[in-house]
């Protein structure tokens, strides 16, 4: 007679099913994995595409930008002072009317290229470089008002306010210089009684150091 043996064996039906768990549990720790870093690329990349890089963000392009408008600028008031028509220029005022002439409100010139202003050599400069390329700028005289015992500001033009470079140029007015608008082109700064740049009490001949000051954005 003949004895079969069953042989036996450790490795079971459940060892086969905890064998494929363990394979399809893998499988969805890689596919998890696979579908978080989609995420994270495509967040990214979103990121990436919402950040706008204009050329007025800062940095060299905009120092140096800033530095060719204010030697630019510090150029139109060097030109204009060598000519001897920047100190014409503060000098055209309209004593008897007590304004700027050929200007709106009276107070200053607000860039038209129609005004007084343009015809002399700042405002021809300041038209042709930065009026025609989209910019604008301030035109302020600043002087020492010894009855205030302070220095004040007239703007000469205004076009706003904004963050600008600036450039200046001092201009010495005496006091036998007379006004240069037509009607009043005879008025000695001495007599003048509207001027809006005050006179130095002191015994000299200056009626007062004038910086003309261009603010350009």
């Amino acid at each position: 007679m003949t004895v079969i043996q069953r042989a036996d064996s450790s490795y079971g039906f459940g060892d086969i099913m905890r064998d494929n768990t363990t394979t399809d549990r893998g499988q969805a720790y890689t596919l998890e994995g696979f579908i978080s870093a989609m995420i994270v690329l495509m967040a990214l990349l979103f990121a990436l595409q919402s950040i706008v890089i204009t050329p007025t963000t800062g940095g060299l392009a905009d120092r140096t930008v800033e530095a060719q408008m204010q030697q630019e600028a510090e150029d139109a008031l060097v030109i204009a002072a060598e000519d001897g028509n920047l100190s014409e220029m503060i000098r055209h005022y309209d004593e008897e009317n007590d304004e700027w002439p050929d200007t709106d409100s009276g107070d200053h010139y607000d860039g038209s290229d129609e005004s007084v202003f343009y015809e002399f050599t700042l405002g021809e400069i300041l038209s042709d470089r930065f009026t025609s390329s989209g910019q604008s700028y301030n035109v302020e005289l600043v002087y020492w008002n010894e009855s205030e015992n302070a220095y004040e500001s007239e703007d000469l033009v205004y076009q706003g306010e904004s963050e600008s470079v600036t450039a200046s140029y001092t201009v010495t007015l005496f006091e036998d210089d007379e006004l240069t608008y037509s009607e009043n082109d005879d008025t000695e700064l001495r007599n003048t009684s509207n001027y809006p740049v005050t006179a130095l009490d002191d015994s000299s001949n200056v009626y007062n150091v004038v910086e003309v000051r261009v603010s350009v954005w």
